[in-house]
């Protein structure tokens, strides 16, 4: 390709670019001497105050249950102890595992990007990748397929950086083109990242810190924060999701070592940890799979591996067939034997779903692939910690009654029991959970403005989520990756 196409398409993009939301460059994530969090004494106050809150909410609805004394309502209002104890471990007992001050870039780190029709933000992602402060890199971007031009875009920067290796495929679905990559690259760890996320300089050397100094430690995963974060009301909604999920919920799970899911926008593996699943991307001829796929097979225990070697093979093979959710089946897979951690520290921005068609299919999808891999983990998962493993069951059970749930709490209490009180009193308490997570997203990040639309989304996520399990499991053989 000349340099005059490749700049026009190159123009071109960055043109479309600049007629979308601004983009905003990762933001540090200041952790302390200890490898905490940085947050304020008036924080931690707060979230005292806040925490003791929640559970006199949570309180109240079950004395108005026990009172109802009706055990479906009385289970119907536990559910919510959960979240409170999440809120708890991950406050008081998450430190950051990127402990290190220094790493040995001997080690070559392979950043894998499968890519299909990102003409517009691609040479903004490698980039960045490339800016990293971490220098013992290559690149293998692989291109699946693309049909807006793309491959021209690719094979310009494939000119530009000597340590970026391009591949064009014919369309096949992310996890051949993450397969691929894997074949074609030489790095003792393992970067991936999917093709609308730019990663901070430091996130490659934060993931080092950690593997380095945690032998244990198969797999990480980054600090996920909305790309497209300021765009409408939707992407703001999600913006403030996405802290509670990473900053919250995954420090809870990384406590244990049992990150459930080191999400497709930014994570790292031990190449030890994932090769020997990798095989089973290949051979499957049906296309759908997940981040939680590796994770989880990383975490495992041996005597899983060994003892639960028929269902295990069987449910890991089932696994690998899809493409729905890549990040949940490698997560999966590396839980079989190695441990799994969340760095905070590792920022990128990735674009999320501005209208809420695509958001709802993004969900169901994601649905589809947690409920695939989790099937997978919970053949072993008890095995773990006795805590992380309840909030896991816990969890994954909600996931299939919770529309029971809804159903008992709305129209069963009111309708049947006459009983008006709780469906206002849950309402309440799901609002109070969204304003906690809320001010603890303002506590760690003064500048975000979107904080205030996570109680909107708890209620969103409460009341309208839940209904996704029925398309996802109606069309659970479906093979689905991209949601634009």
């Amino acid at each position: 390709m000349s340099h005059l196409v490749s700049e026009v398409i190159v123009s071109e993009a960055e043109t479309q670019q600049s007629n979308s939301s601004p983009v905003k460059e990762p933001a540090n994530q200041p952790i302390l001497s200890d490898q905490r969090v940085s947050v304020g004494k008036k924080a931690w106050t707060l979230r005292i105050v806040l925490l003791f809150t929640l559970i006199f909410l949570m309180s109240s609805n079950i004395i108005i249950a026990l009172r109802i004394n009706d055990p479906l309502v009385i289970y119907s209002t536990l559910m919510p102890i959960q979240t409170i104890a999440i809120f708890f471990i991950g406050w008081f007992f998450f430190k950051n595992s990127a402990q290190r001050k220094q790493v040995d870039d001997q080690d070559l780190v392979s950043v894998i990007i499968p890519i299909y029709n990102q003409k517009v933000l691609i040479e903004r992602v490698i980039d960045a990748v490339f800016r990293s402060s971490y220098q013992n890199i290559e690149v293998i971007a692989v291109n699946d397929g693309s049909t807006d031009g793309t491959s021209d875009v690719l094979d310009y920067l494939d000119e530009k950086y000597p340590q970026l290796t391009v591949i064009h495929r014919k369309n096949g679905g992310k996890r051949r083109a993450i397969s691929t990559g894997f074949y074609a690259s030489l790095g003792k760890y393992v970067v991936l990242m999917d093709s609308d996320s730019i990663v901070d300089k430091h996130a490659i050397e934060e993931f080092m810190k950690t593997l380095q100094s945690n032998p244990d430690v198969g797999a990480v995963v980054g600090n996920g924060r909305v790309l497209n974060a300021n765009k409408n009301f939707l992407t703001k909604c999600q913006d403030a999701w996405y802290d509670y999920a990473f900053n919250i919920h995954k420090t809870t799970e990384s406590v244990f070592g049992s990150v459930l899911c080191c999400s497709g926008c930014l994570s790292a593996y031990r190449r030890d940890a994932i090769a020997h699943f990798i095989p089973y991307w290949v051979d499957w001829k049906v296309q759908n799979s997940d981040d939680r796929d590796l994770t989880t097979y990383t975490i495992a225990t041996p005597w899983a591996k060994k003892e639960l070697a028929p269902v295990s093979k069987k449910l890991m093979t089932s696994m690998a067939q899809y493409d729905d959710a890549e990040d949940r089946g490698l997560t999966a897979q590396t839980l079989v034997e190695w441990k799994t951690a969340y760095v905070p520290s590792a920022i990128v921005h990735t674009e999320v779903p501005e209208k809420w068609k695509a958001y709802i299919k993004q969900q169901t999808r994601w649905k589809k692939g947690y409920l695939r891999s989790n099937f997978f983990v919970s053949a072993f998962f008890w095995r773990k910690h006795p805590l992380i493993s309840l909030v896991f069951y816990i969890e994954f059970m909600t996931t299939f009654i919770a529309p029971l749930l809804l159903f008992i709490i709305y129209f069963y209490t009111p309708l049947v029991l006459h009983n008006y009180l709780l469906p206002l009193t849950y309402l309440m308490g799901q609002l109070a959970i969204g304003f906690v997570a809320g001010l603890d997203y303002k506590f760690r990040n003064p500048e975000t403005k979107t904080w205030k639309y996570k109680p909107i989304m708890n209620i969103i996520a409460f009341l309208v989520l839940p209904w996704l399990i029925f398309p996802a499991l109606w069309t659970f053989r479906k093979n689905q990756w991209l949601t634009r």
